[in-house]
C-alpha cells in the first residue's frame, strides 16, 4: 500500500469518526433538550401542585378552625343579627309633617312658648345598603335595599329659659332617631322678663327598606287649626 492510498484512508476514517461524533452529538442534544423541555413542565407542574397543595391545607385548616369553633360563631351571628334588628328597628318607617307639628303641641302642652314658625326640609339620603350586600348577609328579615334618611325640622319661638329647658326635654323623649341638631337663641335688649326668641332644630331619621311600615300619631287628643298652634298658649308674666 502506497503512502498516497493510506493518508487517503485515514482522512476517510476521520471524516467518518467526525460524521459519527456529529451525529451523537445531535441526538445528545435533542435528548438533552426533550429532556429539560419535560423536566421543566414536570418542575412547573410539580410547583403548581405543591402551591395549590399549600393553599388547600391552609383552606383545610381554616374550615376545621371553623369547625371547632362553630358554636362560638353560631353564638357570635346571632348577636350580630339581633344588635343589626334592634338598631334597624329604633328607626321609624317614615316622618311625616304631622310628626313635626305633634311635637310642637306636645311642647306647648308642657312649656310656655310661643311658635311663630315651623319650617320642614325634604329628606336626605345619609347612608345606602345595596339589595346584594343585604342578601349576601343572609338575613332572613331582610331583602331590599336600605337606606337610611333624615329631615330636618326648625322650630321658631319664644319662651323664656326654664320653658326651653323642658321644650328640650320633651323632644328628647320621643321615640325612633329624633335628634336636636342646633339650639339659638337670643334676648331682647329691652327684654325684663326673660323672654328669648329663637330657634331650635330637630332631625328625623328614618329607615327604608326594612319591612316596617309607618305609624301615624293619634291626632284624636290634639285640636286642630292653627290658632292652637301658634300662640294659644303664653306665658302669663308676658305683656
Amino acid at each position: 500500500m502506497t503512502s498516497k492510498t493510506k493518508n487517503k484512508f485515514d482522512i476517510s476514517v476521520l471524516n467518518n469518526q467526525k460524521v459519527f461524533l456529529y451525529v451523537v452529538l445531535a441526538g445528545l442534544l435533542a435528548f438533552l433538550a426533550f429532556y429539560m423541555l419535560v423536566f421543566q413542565k414536570l418542575q412547573e407542574k410539580t410547583d403548581t401542585l405543591h402551591t395549590q397543595n399549600v393553599a388547600l391545607r391552609q383552606k383545610v385548616n381554616e374550615l376545621k378552625e371553623v369547625y371547632d369553633n362553630m358554636e362560638g360563631y353560631n353564638l357570635m351571628i346571632a348577636a350580630m343579627t339581633e344588635s343589626i334588628d334592634t338598631t334597624l328597628s329604633s328607626f321609624p318607617a317614615d316622618a311625616r309633617e304631622e310628626d313635626a307639628l305633634v311635637i310642637a303641641v306636645d311642647t306647648l302642652k308642657r312649656a310656655y312658648v310661643e311658635y311663630s314658625t315651623i319650617s320642614i326640609k325634604d329628606f336626605e339620603e345619609v347612608f345606602v345598603i345595596p339589595a346584594e350586600t343585604v342578601a349576601n348577609a343572609g338575613l332572613e328579615d331582610y331583602s331590599d335595599e336600605i337606606k337610611i334618611l333624615r329631615r330636618d325640622v326648625s322650630y321658631v319661638n319664644s319662651t323664656d329659659y326654664i320653658n326651653l329647658k323642658t321644650i328640650v326635654n320633651t323632644i328628647l323623649e320621643y321615640g325612633g332617631k329624633k335628634k336636636i341638631k342646633n339650639i339659638v337663641y337670643s334676648k331682647a335688649a329691652d327684654e325684663t322678663d326673660g323672654y328669648i326668641t329663637g330657634t331650635i332644630e330637630v332631625t328625623d331619621y328614618v329607615a327604608q327598606g326594612t319591612g316596617a311600615e309607618y305609624t301615624a300619631p293619634d291626632l284624636k287628643e290634639y285640636e286642630a287649626g292653627l290658632y292652637d298652634l301658634f300662640g294659644i298658649i303664653k306665658n302669663p308674666n308676658r305683656r
